[in-house]
């Protein structure tokens, strides 16, 4: 008798303890994602890209995309939830980023517009840059469109903006050859 005694005192403290001494949530850099606020930054971003890079002389152009994609997966990288699309936006940036490196013009004067400094791209190297945003940009659509689950609705209204950059990027094009 006393040892049921014994055992049902001990099962009680047992079970009360978590309630009482609950941990802490972890202090990390993660927050929970998946929000139309944190999207909704993103496409900010992004579409504030689109804007100030057609404005931009077009051998300006690919700098400034890809500050702006940096950017933008930035705003994603404290949220895992995010992490694809993260991933897509990165994508783009480092194709930018090599076509700058093997196409930049060390003769020309970076341009500063809007706080942020352009380098410029030769104009010879403007359309093989052109053709390797357009399928970055193709890829990173196709990542996105590719989600399942509840943070599909989010990729998408991500996938619509990068997937709007083709028309500008053609027109600046268009108007590039008109010079040439």
């Amino acid at each position: 008798m006393i040892f049921k005694s014994l055992a049902a005192g001990f099962l009680a403290v047992a079970l009360a303890l978590p309630a009482s001494a609950s941990p802490q949530a972890p202090q990390g850099s993660y927050t929970i994602a998946m929000s139309d606020s944190v999207t909704a930054k993103a496409v900010k971003v992004l579409t504030s890209g689109n804007g100030t890079c057609r404005q931009l002389p077009p051998a300006y152009q690919i700098d400034c995309y890809r500050q702006f994609y940096r950017r933008a997966a930035s705003e994603l990288s404290r949220y895992p939830d995010y992490k694809d699309g993260r991933k897509a936006l990165k994508m783009v940036e480092s194709t930018l980023n090599a076509a700058l490196k093997q196409y930049r013009d060390r003769s020309a004067a970076s341009l500063r517009s809007g706080g942020k400094t352009f380098k410029a791209i030769k104009p010879e190297g403007l359309s093989p840059a052109a053709e390797a945003f357009r399928r970055a940009r193709a890829d990173a659509v196709t990542i996105l469109l590719r989600s399942q689950g509840p943070i599909k609705e989010h990729y998408e209204r991500i996938a619509t903006v990068v997937d709007s950059a083709k028309v500008i990027i053609r027109s600046g094009l268009m108007t590039l050859r008109r010079f040439i």
